[in-house]
């Protein structure tokens, strides 16, 4: 009798599941997973009786790809395309009108051979560029760095790079050739921009000054104040003269023709300073001694000087920058060290 008892209980637990006991759920499992359109699911399973329970999983987030579908110019804003890559919802956004004044880009690298019979005693690498003026007045010159990097967009070089010598007339461009740098066999950097494709690189222009014909830039210059001054000097000419062995020069030099104003009450005998070579961004390309004696100023009068000049040394980087820039294209700034009047007085 007891038997049966025991038997007709678990009988009647089995029929009547958890009865007025608690359920006890597992940790769940996701039986459908959530997408960025439909929720998912999580299905939680009663250990003692199978019963379930569903909750809800709350959409994924889109994963948006992005594209430029329009790119941007100067006169008309760009498009950039988000579209998700789950469902193909999609959104724009627009790319604001480029502002950049000049735009420079590289549109051809030629390897030029070493050739020791033309003088070429390295490999060369020279690029075309097309320059283009965006702006209504013309340009004089552009200063500014190229940084050349490899197809994964990793640097491979940054390289000072000016354009000067040319005018771009107002919303013109022209094309540049020859401009490029000689090959150092013993850097690593320089002998991959020799060996990659033009096709494997990337070329990035970066404007950091712009003068115009105008005489303005995009960045003041510090501009040379003549008031005041007892002595100015300007420089009116320059003549490049080749070598000449038998006129007994024996390299190219540089001979330069000078206005030289007496601001003073008094003549003045001898004049003592440094001269400041610039390049038309105001950089730097040399300072030397410069004296001017042999001929006296008569008081507020003035002397032009010529045939003082450079003998240049065509194996250091600032003659040779010297010697090929015109005139215009250069700034020159004269600081008087010592003044030697006719009466034997000197300041």
């Amino acid at each position: 009798m007891r038997k049966l008892i025991l038997l007709s209980m678990l009988l009647l637990f089995f029929f009547t599941g958890c009865g007025e006991c608690e359920h006890q759920y597992d940790s769940g499992k996701i039986t459908k997973e959530p997408t960025c359109t439909d929720e998912g699911e999580t299905t939680y399973t009663c250990s003692l009786c199978g019963e379930t329970q569903i909750e809800r999983i709350e959409k994924a987030a889109h994963v948006y790809e992005d594209k430029v579908t329009k790119e941007s110019t100067f006169d008309e804003e760009g498009v950039k395309t988000f579209t998700c890559a789950g469902c193909g919802d999609s959104y724009t956004e627009a790319i604001p009108v480029l502002e950049a004044e000049v735009v420079v880009t590289v549109t051809d690298k030629v390897n030029v051979p070493k050739d020791t019979r033309s003088g070429r005693y390295s490999d060369r690498v020279e690029l075309t560029f097309d320059v283009k003026n965006m702006t209504d007045k013309t340009v004089k010159g552009v200063q500014g760095s190229l940084t050349v990097s490899d197809l994964f967009g990793k640097d491979i070089l940054v390289i000072n790079c000016d354009f000067t010598g040319n005018t771009i007339e107002a919303n013109s461009s022209i094309t540049v050739s020859d401009l490029g740098m000689d090959i150092n066999q013993f850097m690593d950097k320089h002998i991959k921009f020799y060996n990659e494709k033009f096709s494997d690189l990337i070329f990035k222009y970066e404007v950091s000054n712009v003068v115009y014909g105008d005489g303005s830039s995009t960045v003041e210059l510090e501009k040379d104040t003549l008031e005041n001054q007892k002595v100015a000097v300007h420089v009116t000419d320059k003549k490049n003269l080749e070598k000449n062995l038998d006129a007994g020069r024996y390299s190219p030099r540089v001979e330069f023709t000078f206005d030289v104003c007496n601001n003073t009450s008094k003549d003045i005998k001898g004049i003592q300073g440094i001269l400041t070579i610039k390049d038309l961004f105001g950089v730097d390309i040399m300072s030397v001694s410069l004296d001017f004696t042999g001929q006296t100023i008569g008081a507020n009068k003035n002397v032009i000087v010529s045939d003082l000049g450079i003998d240049i040394n065509q194996f250091k980087d600032d003659h040779v920058q010297l010697y090929n820039t015109n005139l215009s294209d250069l700034k020159f700034e004269y600081e008087v060290t010592a003044i030697v009047y006719s009466d034997g007085t000197t300041e």
